[in-house]
C-alpha cells in the first residue's frame, strides 16, 4: 500500500471515530440536561393564595369520580381552574384559599388542598 493511500485511510478512520465520539457526547449531554430539568421541576414551593370562586362545573374526564372543575379568580386577577372533590360543596362567590405550587422551572400549578 502506498504511503499517501495509507495516510488517507487512517485519516478517514480517525474522522469516523471522532464523529461517533461526538455523537455519544451529545447524547449524554442531552440526557443530563433532561435529568436536570426534571429534578428542577420536582422542587416545589407551596404557597396558600386567597381566591374567589367564579364557576363550578363537572369535569370532562371519566377518570375523575365525584370531581368538580372549579374556576377561581386569584386576588391578583389571574383566573385558574382547580379540581375539587364534590364533598367540599363549593359555591360561586365563596372566598377560599387554594395552594399555588411554584416549581423551580417557573411552572405554576394550583390545587384545592
Amino acid at each position: 500500500m502506498r504511503e499517501d493511500t495509507r495516510r488517507r485511510l487512517d485519516r478517514a478512520i480517525q474522522m469516523r471515530r471522532l464523529k461517533m465520539a461526538a455523537a455519544g457526547l451529545a447524547a449524554c449531554a442531552v440526557m443530563a440536561a433532561m435529568f436536570a430539568w426534571i429534578s428542577a421541576d420536582s422542587n416545589v414551593e407551596n404557597v396558600r393564595v386567597p381566591a374567589t370562586i367564579t364557576s363550578v362545573g363537572l369535569t370532562a374526564s371519566k377518570n375523575v369520580q365525584n370531581g368538580l372543575l372549579v374556576g377561581v379568580v386569584l386576588n391578583d386577577g389571574k383566573q385558574v381552574n382547580v379540581l375539587v372533590n364534590q364533598i367540599t360543596d363549593p359555591k360561586v362567590g365563596q372566598k377560599v384559599e387554594i395552594t399555588e405550587h411554584r416549581h423551580a422551572t417557573g411552572r405554576h400549578t394550583y390545587s384545592w388542598k
